[in-house]
């Protein structure tokens, strides 16, 4: 299956991108005027952000739209 646009591993990227930043969603909205809803149902895994919504957290976790779209890769299963 392909994961690149899959709306679980988004809203498994931004939830892990706010943890590592120390930041909750209530953060993510007052920061970016992002609606609490729409977050929550990205984080549900509901709705899928559009580019423009995905490119401002990119800038805004300081990361690549990558880094937010395709599935993450633990360290320790990397390949060699």
């Amino acid at each position: 299956m392909n994961n690149l646009g899959n709306k679980e591993t988004m809203a498994e990227n931004i939830q892990y991108y706010l943890d590592r930043q120390h930041k909750d969603r209530s953060d993510l909205c007052r920061d970016l005027g992002f609606k609490y809803t729409t977050v929550s149902n990205w984080l549900q895994g509901t709705k899928y952000p559009r580019i423009d919504k995905i490119e401002m957290m990119a800038r805004y976790f300081g990361i690549t739209k990558a880094d937010l779209v395709e599935k993450r890769i633990p360290l320790s299963n990397a390949p060699p």
